[in-house]
């Protein structure tokens, strides 16, 4: 327990950071009971909205029983690799791009909800901020993180006070650092990014405007403008399309350094990437940015962790840079709540930086892989044909190989391939449930998940399902041939189980019922939960 006097606040787990990826994880940590606290120098949700959602993402909301909320929030917007090159909004079109036939059609069944399904940054950030509030989070606006000091046990924090500079003590026994790019908390942990590369220089308008109906393709795909004034994209940030965003990545006399671009020039571009000059523009800011890509030296030292930007970055090319980064904070809150609540030993934490390393690092394959395309121009279709790949393993079939993974000597799988393999993500398919459908996905639940063959009725009477074991056993209900549905999937004979991990990942795969399925059980948590 902290031991500390009374003017001093204690949490369990403090989360420097009130972007997507910080307010995300302490979602999480506290619809795990987590007594959290996040805090940001400023307020986040003033911001335009910049990034949007992957399912991946979605996903992980859904599983926090957001179903519904998200129905309401998110919207269809442009499909994964499906984009068009014009002349301008109301130009003609040059190119349309799609993804090989296979790709798409693995991308639309990869997951329940519908691969088109979105939404914003701040739209996010708002429904993570009202749930994280609801489920007990406490949250600081105006509050500079200044330094921590992490011992054995604890992690000191000091931080101030925006405006009248009033220090303030805070204890916990872990830290996070979700404070971007130029993380406070990973420059004090003495971690460095020495592969940092910048890979461009160039701006994003944030403004309003009534284009939906002089650029329609904008509502199923990515959009490129390019001119003799401009080269540029323009992508709706709602439904309506009466927001946007705009990367201007080139123009005439474009300066090598990075300089601020002033309001009427970004007019005049935004105007010229319209094709019409007297279309009202609203614009918001526009802002002057480097596109880098790297990943910190480490994710960690003792009790500070670092998720998101402050652990890894890259080009918004690919589209799965806060994504990436709310799945770091997924990853880490069911760890932390595990330890801090008894269920996992201290070595469980050091998964969290191999397994979200290899995630970040196929992340960043895509991210590069497409910056370098649209830089020289190549053709998008053969484009996205060579990084069709890259962009499934990126979003969410990356394997894990860690000390909470076993048997993940398989080879690994193919995007197109579609079964179990132990360190990858369970698959998503469509089971019968009486009057509904539910996807496998829906079977996971807050602790370690059995799933069960069709023929392994002797599972159930091991006594694996315990409250000591905090596994649940269950025998997924599926249409027409049960043990040909569930080998196909699982890759085991019909006795077989498949341990699924709290975050829906393939722990460990058991080919057939063995001889002690309790006893095996037992010895395969306690591998993967850090008991050894």
């Amino acid at each position: 327990m902290v031991s500390e006097t009374d003017s001093v606040e204690q949490y369990e787990v403090v989360v420097v950071g009130a972007g997507p990826v910080g307010l995300s994880t302490a979602l999480f940590l506290a619809d795990r009971g987590v007594r959290v606290l996040v805090l940001d120098k400023r307020d986040p949700l003033s911001s335009p909205p910049r990034a949007g959602t992957s399912v991946r993402t979605l996903e992980l909301f859904r599983t926090v029983g957001l179903g519904a909320d998200l129905e309401e929030a998110c919207w269809d917007g442009p499909a994964p690799l499906q984009s068009v090159i014009k002349d301008s909004a109301i130009g003609a079109v040059r190119h349309r791009a799609a993804p090989p036939e296979q790709y798409a059609e693995r991308l639309a069944s990869c997951s329940p909800i519908g691969i088109r399904r979105t939404m914003t940054q701040d739209a996010l950030q708002r429904l993570a901020l009202e749930q994280l509030r609801l489920r007990g989070g406490h949250v600081r606006f105006g509050v500079q993180f200044e330094d921590a000091d992490a011992g054995a046990d604890v992690v000191r924090s000091r931080l101030s006070e925006a405006g009248t500079g009033r220090e303030r003590r805070v204890v916990s026994r872990y830290l996070i650092g979700a404070d971007g790019a130029h993380s406070r908390v990973r420059s004090l942990s003495g971690i460095g990014m020495p592969d940092r590369e910048v890979a461009a220089r160039l701006h994003t308008a944030f403004f309003r405007a009534d284009l939906r109906g002089l650029l329609p393709e904008s509502a199923t795909h990515s959009c490129f403008i390019r001119n003799e004034h401009i080269y540029c994209t323009l992508f709706a940030k709602t439904a309506a399309g009466d927001r946007w965003s705009s990367h201007i990545m080139d123009y005439p006399g474009k300066p090598t350094e990075l300089e601020p671009l002033a309001p009427e020039q970004t007019l005049r571009f935004l105007h010229a990437a319209i094709g019409d000059g007297t279309v009202p523009i609203d614009l918001i800011e526009c802002n002057p940015w480097e596109a880098a890509l790297g990943i910190a030296s480490s994710f960690r030292r003792g009790r500070i962790f670092l998720a998101g930007d402050a652990a890894h970055v890259q080009s918004s090319a690919g589209g799965l840079g806060m994504n990436t980064g709310i799945q770091d904070g997924h990853n880490l809150a069911w760890k932390l709540a595990a330890v801090l609540h008894g269920g996992a030993g201290e070595a469980l934490l050091d998964t969290y930086e191999p397994e979200r390393r290899a995630a970040a690092e196929a992340s960043l394959a895509l991210s590069y892989g497409m910056h370098r395309g649209y830089q020289t121009q190549q053709d998008t279709n053969e484009l996205y044909a060579r990084l069709a790949d890259d962009y499934l393993r990126g979003m969410l079939l990356y394997r894990y190989e860690s000390g909470a993974v076993l048997g993940g000597d398989d080879p690994l799988p193919g995007v197109l391939d579609d079964h179990a393999v132990p360190g990858c993500r369970l698959p998503h398919r469509w089971l019968d449930d009486g009057d509904r459908r539910r996807s496998t996905l829906d079977l996971v639940g807050p602790d370690w998940t059995l799933l069960v063959g069709p023929s392994g009725s002797g599972w159930f009477a091991s006594g694996v399902e315990s409250d000591e074991l905090r596994v649940r056993l269950c025998r997924p209900a599926t249409a027409g041939d049960d043990a040909a549905a569930f080998a196909e999937l699982a890759g085991t004979e019909p006795d077989g189980a498949l341990l699924v991990r709290p975050d829906g990942f393939v722990a460990w795969r058991s080919a057939r019922r063995p001889a002690d399925p309790g006893g095996t059980v037992r010895s395969v948590l306690r591998a993967l939960r850090g008991h050894i």
